[in-house]
């Protein structure tokens, strides 16, 4: 169509003539964007190790950014499962001294209560401080003081006597 001289374009000519350019531009420069502000953090990190980086081609730049989030990601899980085990282990332990009290006459209920109480609070500190979550004793697998197997038919209800406290030393 053409209208006192010029030429006009229809829409679909439009979008590959001027704007599917321009939006590739635009896409090309974002991605060069966040490339740099990549290479920027990454030759920074090296600087930190002791190396030094002049030139990094993209390719290198992404490839040493996977490499990284790589390493971090072992690192992290490598972390979560010795909580892990640590947590495993201190139930473990909890319920062995439960079943322990529970095979010896002579305790206070109370007491073995409150000692089950304080493991249960003392892993929730431990849970806490490493982020694990706000859990509390009771809700923590094997130190609730409702599965304490201390029954008031086996312990004497009694004050212990000094030599008849179970100690850990």
């Amino acid at each position: 169509m053409v209208i006192d001289g010029l030429k006009m374009m229809s829409k679909t000519q439009h979008y590959r003539k001027v704007t599917k350019p321009l939006l590739e531009r635009k896409r090309r420069a974002r991605m060069n964007l966040y490339l740099d502000e990549l290479k920027d953090l990454i030759v920074e990190t090296m600087e930190e190790k002791g190396e030094h980086i002049t030139k990094l081609e993209k390719a290198d730049i992404l490839e040493m950014t996977v490499t990284f989030l790589k390493s971090r990601n072992d690192a992290a899980s490598a972390e979560s499962t010795k909580s892990e085990k640590f947590r495993a282990g201190y139930t473990q332990a909890a319920y062995e001294v439960s079943r322990v009290f529970a095979s010896i006459p002579g305790i206070d209920v109370k007491f073995g209560t409150n000692l089950m109480k304080h493991l249960g609070y003392k892993l929730k500190e431990v849970d806490t401080s490493k982020g694990r979550g706000h859990a509390s004793p009771s809700q923590s697998p094997g130190l609730t003081t409702s599965s304490v197997p201390i029954s008031p038919e086996r312990v004497q209800k009694s004050a212990p006597t000094p030599e008849a406290v179970w100690r850990p030393w």
